[in-house]
């Protein structure tokens, strides 16, 4: 089943290489980069170690069940990082705002121009 690296455990710290027979499960670890959605797999064992290993899918059936959640597991990054973007965005717009002088900012008038209508 994809899952998302152990809590407060940076990838690249928490692979480690054996050649001892395991026991667990194969995972994918999903990260947000600056450079997009990162996705690798991996091996957890029983005792919660991540080892380096390429995912095994025995069946057919399995493997697409683990590449659909992936997707979505990736999905919800993107959608994740797009909420983060969007909320930067509004903060430097709010920063920029506070930041021009009165003088800049258009003024606006309490009246409002009469629509045009045809009877």
């Amino acid at each position: 089943m994809p899952t998302e690296k152990p809590a407060n455990v940076p990838a690249s710290e928490s692979i480690q290489k054996t050649d001892e027979s395991v026991t667990g499960r194969s995972v994918f670890i999903v990260e947000t980069t600056g450079g997009g959605v990162a996705v690798q797999t991996a091996f957890l064992t029983q005792d919660e170690k991540i080892i380096q290993l390429p995912a095994i899918f025995p069946t057919v059936e399995y493997a697409y069940e683990q590449i659909d959640a992936l997707r979505r597991l990736v999905g919800q990054h993107f959608a994740q990082a797009a909420q983060v973007g969007a909320q930067v965005i509004a903060q430097q717009a709010v920063g920029r705002a506070q930041k021009e002088p009165a003088s800049t900012q258009p003024a606006r008038s309490g009246k409002k121009k009469a629509a045009n209508t045809l009877n």
